[in-house]
């Protein structure tokens, strides 16, 4: 992750006269450049509806975090610059297009995230306990040995009404574990890290056996049609990972191709 830079960060709420002028630009159907002449195209319209929607829920939901333990909170775009990620203020303009939205909660070096992707309409979260390492949510609380699946977010999430209830429900899930997400400690942390690097392992033996599945599976239809050169170059170089009956099957097809 590159470190948080803001060099331009707006911070403002719903009921803030610029959210109101920014958003009122969008519904009034004013002509901005890239817009029809005769109106919003119906992607700025939808994506600064879905936009409206989740800072003003987040913004609601996790209003907490303010209230009760001093955080500071921050919303906007966000963008990846010279390996600085910056919280560019909200431009109509630029909802025409794929989107990452952020609402960020930050005190000191803590901060929490919630992000919405135009991408598969996902939206996560992730707490920073120092100005590295991210984690998400869930593997906090897998860590801490609980589960909570309102943590992880969802995806397909292009309706104000899922908005409304995905943000409902994650707010309320982090206010009923705020004292392991917001203190959980070096011991707690470093099991997270421990289990992200396990499953890490585990993904990779994973592709790993899929991909050795899928050579084998061509190299089975290379023998039936008896292109045993082929069958070669497929199970050669992944040899030592080959069972026994895969194992002679490559040996059946040099002896038949240089017999």
């Amino acid at each position: 992750m590159g470190r948080f830079h803001i060099p331009s960060i707006t911070n403002f709420r719903s009921d803030d006269k610029v959210l109101q002028v920014n958003f009122g630009a969008i519904f009034r159907g004013v002509y901005v450049s890239g817009m029809s002449k005769t109106g919003v195209s119906e992607n700025l319209r939808f994506n600064g509806a879905l936009l409206q929607c989740f800072f003003s829920e987040c913004e609601r939901h996790f209003r907490f975090l303010e209230q009760r333990y001093g955080y500071m909170f921050f919303c906007g775009l966000l963008e990846y610059r010279n390996n600085y990620k910056m919280i560019k203020p909200l431009n109509q303009q630029e909802f025409n297009g794929p989107f990452m939205a952020v609402t960020r909660y930050e005190k000191g070096e803590q901060a929490f995230e919630i992000t919405y992707s135009s991408s598969q309409f996902l939206i996560e979260s992730h707490a920073f306990y120092n100005p590295i390492d991210r984690f998400e949510l869930s593997e906090i609380m897998t860590a801490a040995r609980k589960s909570d699946p309102a943590l992880r977010g969802d995806w397909g999430i292009n309706d104000a009404s899922l908005i409304e209830k995905t943000i409902r429900e994650m707010a309320k899930s982090f206010e009923k574990h705020s004292q392991i997400l917001l203190e959980p400690g070096d011991k707690l942390l470093n099991r997270a890290m421990t289990i992200r690097h396990k499953q890490l392992e585990q993904s990779i033996r994973e592709k790993h056996k899929s991909s050795i599945d899928a050579t084998c599976q061509h190299a089975a239809k290379a023998y039936r049609e008896k292109n045993y050169r082929l069958v070669i170059q497929l199970l050669e170089p992944v040899k030592r990972y080959l069972k026994r009956g895969e194992i002679k099957k490559l040996e059946r097809a040099k002896k038949l191709l240089f017999t």
